[in-house]
């Protein structure tokens, strides 16, 4: 699983996230099946947009980075988003992950 977080306005929330699912999972060689965005609720006068997405190594994410936030923010420029577009990453080593306590490895079922 492929988890990101989005901030920002509900109603484009809505207007984006299957969007931003196959973005992530293409650029990621997955199944958009296989990534989860949430929008998580903040209390901010801030009018721009943040996704965070989270990977598991520095080399997922040099190899596949700028891709991702090219894609994001294209995707939020398209639906006339015209403040600031964040894409930021989070690294979070499969040896970190548990899965109903059992440890997660790549290519594990």
């Amino acid at each position: 699983m492929i988890f990101a977080e989005f901030y920002g306005p509900a109603s484009l929330f809505a207007d984006v996230l299957s969007s931003m699912e196959e973005r992530i999972a293409a650029a990621l060689h997955a199944r958009p099946t296989d990534v989860v965005v949430r929008r998580v609720e903040a209390e901010s006068d801030y009018p721009g947009a943040e996704i965070w997405v989270e990977l598991s190594s520095e080399e997922q994410l040099a190899r596949h980075g700028r891709e991702i936030a090219e894609q994001l923010t294209a995707l939020l420029r398209a639906r006339k988003v015209d403040d600031d577009v964040w894409v930021l990453f989070r690294i979070v080593p499969l040896e970190r992950v548990f899965l109903n306590g059992e440890p997660r490895r790549r290519g594990s079922a």
